[in-house]
């Protein structure tokens, strides 16, 4: 008797050709996850999905996946509804990638992120609100948007001196984009990006990455902005490069403990990223927590996993089995701070 393939369901957003260069990427990143897919063996299909919920759901159930690959990052244009599929495919008892619903919300939406963070001890920076008016003249500020990834609508601009000049910029932004935005303390210091992978249930800690900026003028703001990211005619765009120090060990323990940190408190399953800075005391402060990183065969997940020696195949392979493993034991947890496995090649949390 032979066993079938897994079949895997690959869910993204729809995406207009007129959309912005971030979210076309969804669809360079669909096209190197079924390639990798079809690579290891599984059949696979993809679907795009909008607002309306209940198709989607009836066009997954139609399909019958083993497994469905979430690559979701906004509905509609919204990217307030980032949490909204996981959610539907958990009530739908379906097995899926990622992180659920609640981790993703959870994470996704800034200000919230911080103040669970600020709940269970982690360090991010500090809002307005919780300066005095005399320190947040003087401090500096950086104004982003509340639900968007991808650096939407960050550029030099969006770091600013008092907190009067934040509020300015985020009605500049309110004006110009539309959406919500906040303001955050500015911390300019070394800038590090650690990607979290489960592996067989336990998250592994990857090479850490440090985003290096080349021959930056004297006063512009040293941040990876949008034309950084995303437009390859752009200065900031050949200035900015990922790379992989070597850390001292004191360094690398604080970076992974607060990596474990935000991996725990906000249920990560999967896989997830956590982008730190350090201040000029060498303190790590935690700019945001993404449980959704993108996969793309070029995006840094894959740069970390390539680092630790695992293919971007592999890669998707583990993502696939983080899945269906959490499908088979929907209250399974992230294991606990006092659990110390063998660390084997890599660093477990």
């Amino acid at each position: 008797m032979t066993t079938q393939p897994l079949t895997v369901l690959v869910l993204h957003e729809s995406v207009g050709a007129d959309a912005r260069a971030d979210d076309l990427d969804t669809l360079t990143m669909v096209e190197h996850v079924t390639a990798a897919l079809r690579q290891l063996g599984r059949q696979v299909s993809s679907l795009p999905t909008g607002l309306d919920l209940d198709a989607t759901l009836s066009s997954i159930r139609t399909r019958q996946p083993g497994i469905v690959f979430n690559l979701v990052e906004s509905l509609g244009g919204d990217a307030n509804t980032v949490h909204f599929i996981p959610a539907l495919l958990r009530a739908a008892g379906l097995a899926f990638t990622g992180s659920d619903g609640d981790a993703i919300y959870l994470s996704s939406q800034k200000q919230l992120a911080k103040r669970w963070m600020r709940l269970h001890g982690i360090p991010t920076p500090a809002s307005p609100s919780s300066a005095s008016e005399a320190d947040g003249k003087r401090d500096r500020w950086i104004v982003k948007s509340l639900w968007e990834h991808a650096s939407f609508g960050m550029d030099d601009g969006c770091v600013v001196n008092g907190i009067g000049a934040a509020r300015k910029r985020i009605a500049d932004c309110v004006t110009r984009y539309g959406g919500e935005w906040f303001a955050e303390l500015f911390v300019d210091g070394r800038e590090f990006n650690i990607a979290v992978l489960e592996q067989d249930g336990q998250p592994v800690i990857l090479p850490i990455a440090e985003m290096g900026f080349t021959d930056f003028p004297e006063g512009k703001p040293k941040i990876v902005g949008y034309a950084a990211k995303w437009d390859e005619d752009a200065p900031e765009f050949l200035a900015t490069a990922r790379y992989f120090p070597d850390l001292t060990n004191t360094l690398r323990d604080a970076l992974t403990q607060v990596a474990h940190q935000c991996w725990q408190s906000f249920g990560m399953r999967g896989y997830a990223r956590v982008d730190i800075r350090l201040d000029g005391h060498g303190n790590p402060w935690v700019l945001e927590v993404n449980a959704n990183p993108s996969l793309s065969r070029d995006a840094g997940f894959a740069a970390a996993a390539q680092q630790a020696g695992i293919g971007y195949e592999q890669l998707i392979e583990t993502v696939v089995a983080a899945g269906i493993r959490s499908g088979l034991n929907a209250t399974s947890r992230p294991v606990q701070i006092s659990q110390r496995p063998d660390l084997g090649a890599h660093q477990r949390l």
